[in-house]
């Protein structure tokens, strides 16, 4: 009940947010772009790029996946979105609010270890050890933390111990990182690229084992509710083009199958 109440307030503050942009900003009908939290690296690097390169305003609002995707549910509002996983943008879809989507990148999963603890955790049963030490992202708040849940956690025969030494959830990869960053964590069980984000740094990857390797697509879409239809278009063919090499560089891999 406690996660479910902080998802409505997640929703109503972000919407709070968004709404509450000056009258020039409204005016200049600035593109609204909401993408996971995990990705705000490239994406501010993307959206800044396209400002300078075309002078195209874009407004950028970062959360977790499923917040933002009930988000643009609920206000029917939105131009560009770019969620952690695919299933987010598949639910758009389903409501007729995607007009086109594109392959940007994969997304893997994988033990993000802090320095102290490298020599003692090399894999899935290590995290299942007394005193360590796990944090990872909510399973009802954001799309990753219910792949970590139902495709990595709970497939292994030492669930329950892994569970019992997951010491806190954040409401996104970037919450994820700042708990971590305040100290005690041994663990994290996150993307990968997360570890070569300037709040990552210092994390070592342990990638998973076969019987639980999570490789997820990341998707941008174009949505039926972009307020500039026409500048929204512009803004999603930079980000599905010139957007993907920064991708690239920021470790992602995005060949397609």
């Amino acid at each position: 009940m406690r996660s479910y109440h902080y998802y409505l307030i997640a929703i109503i503050a972000l919407g709070v947010a968004i709404g509450s942009c000056s009258e020039s900003e409204k005016k200049a009908k600035n593109l609204l772009f909401l993408s996971g939290a995990g990705m705000k690296v490239p994406v501010n690097e993307i959206a800044a790029n396209f400002e300078r390169e075309t002078g195209i305003k874009v407004q950028t609002h970062f959360d977790g996946s499923s917040i933002l995707r009930d988000y643009i549910l609920q206000f029917n509002t939105g131009d560009i979105f770019l969620p952690g996983d695919k299933k987010n943008l598949d639910i758009l879809a389903k409501k007729g609010l995607v007009l086109e989507n594109n392959f940007i990148a994969w997304h893997v999963v994988a033990i993000l270890v802090s320095p102290e603890a490298k020599d003692r955790i090399k894999g899935l049963d290590d995290l299942a050890e007394p005193g360590v030490r796990i944090v990872m992202s909510n399973p009802k708040l954001a799309s990753l933390g219910q792949i970590v849940m139902t495709q990595v956690i709970e497939k292994h025969p030492r669930r329950n111990d892994i569970l019992k030494n997951i010491v806190v959830y954040g409401s996104s990869s970037q919450d994820v990182l700042k708990l971590y960053r305040g100290g005690g964590i041994d663990a994290i069980i996150e993307w990968d690229v997360m570890a070569a984000t300037p709040a990552g740094e210092g994390l070592i990857v342990v990638p998973l084992e076969p019987p639980y390797q999570v490789k997820d697509e990341l998707h941008t879409g174009l949505l039926t509710t972009a307020g500039d239809p026409t500048n929204a278009k512009k803004f999603y063919a930079y980000l599905t083009t010139k957007g993907k090499e920064v991708f690239r560089k920021h470790g992602y891999n995005t060949s397609p199958l």
